[in-house]
């Protein structure tokens, strides 16, 4: 299914991974950037009138530009969690959104996800966000384009099948223990709740352990988003920060 990507970096990791053709409909900087990249990367580059981009692009938003590409072409991810299992080493990480339904969180998540080296961000199939691949790619600034997305029907199921495959998992709850005092080396699994209202029960149960992030703020709780890139920051501390450069 053809979409379109109408977001500057959004559309520039696009063409940094050689996807999609590219559409103009205005000759300023930013355009003049986008077709340099896409000339670089060997990606077509179509000039059209702003009638046309109006057409195409639900709604005519975009600034002069868009990227037409293949949804389901997104990135190069394994589609079953056995091919994270088979390739996973030492130090792998995983993230699990059990249920996040906010697009501009999973955006932020994708980013932190990408910025630490999550191996793979799974999420359930039918109720996670995500099926808008514009809204995404601009959410995420991109990263859409790096971070591996595994989609599954259940996600209490898949946190068996990551415990068997030699992942420890740990959920995300403001009564857990405090993650500076926990394990969190080898290959890890971390899973974050709904906005508001946590892990389903199921989902907890499936878990090793809890942890949470201490905290001396007045509000009760922090932004899931933030949570998860402070998760993903301390597993990686912990593991030495393998792959990051210090």
């Amino acid at each position: 299914m053809q979409t379109y990507l109408t977001g500057f970096n959004g559309v520039s990791e696009a063409l940094k991974r050689g996807r999609g053709i590219l559409l103009v409909a205005r000759q300023n900087s930013r355009t003049a950037q986008l077709k340099k990249l896409a000339q670089e990367k060997k990606v077509a580059v179509r000039t059209v009138s702003g009638e046309d981009l109006d057409r195409l692009v639900p709604g005519g938003a975009h600034r002069g530009f868009a990227l037409e590409v293949r949804e389901a072409n997104r990135n190069n991810a394994p589609l079953l969690l056995e091919d994270i299992c088979g390739r996973a080493g030492d130090n792998s990480l995983l993230l699990v959104l059990d249920g996040i339904t906010d697009p501009q969180n999973l955006g932020t998540v994708l980013r932190s996800s990408d910025q630490f080296g999550a191996d793979a961000v799974v999420i359930p199939r039918r109720r996670s966000v995500g099926k808008d691949a514009d809204s995404l790619s601009r959410s995420s600034s991109g990263a859409v384009e790096w971070v591996p997305i595994v989609e599954v029907a259940n996600i209490a199921r898949a946190l068996e099948e990551l415990k068997a495959g030699g992942y420890w998992i740990w959920g995300a709850d403001m009564a857990g223990e405090a993650l500076t005092k926990v394990n969190l080396k080898g290959k890890t699994v971390v899973v974050m709740g709904r906005e508001g209202e946590g892990l389903h029960r199921l989902v907890r149960e499936k878990c090793d352990g809890l942890v949470s992030i201490p905290t001396g703020g007045r509000l009760d709780s922090l932004n899931v988003a933030t949570a998860a890139g402070i998760l993903l920051y301390e597993v990686r501390r912990q593991q030495g920060f393998p792959g990051i450069k210090l």
